[in-house]
């Protein structure tokens, strides 16, 4: 499942590839929380692209984004 995580996230799935592995994401806790880690990960490291970093609304978007990901991983 590891390389389907990294697959997603390279944007190297099919549609019908994707839909398989969120459904699968959706039924396996582990792979959940290592797919919300990889996208709070992803998060950080937009905020940190050079293209942003002089771009206060951009930045606190991506704020936003990451705690309100953060709140409903915690529920």
């Amino acid at each position: 499942m590891k390389e389907s995580l990294n697959k997603y996230f390279a944007g190297e799935l099919t549609s019908d590839e994707k839909e398989s592995f969120l459904m699968e994401v959706d039924k396996d806790k582990a792979l959940k929380e290592n797919f919300v880690d990889n996208q709070s990960l992803l998060v950080i490291i937009d905020w940190t692209f050079p293209g942003n970093k002089d771009n206060e609304e951009v930045i606190q978007q991506k704020l936003d984004e990451f705690m309100r990901k953060m709140e409903q991983r915690e529920r």
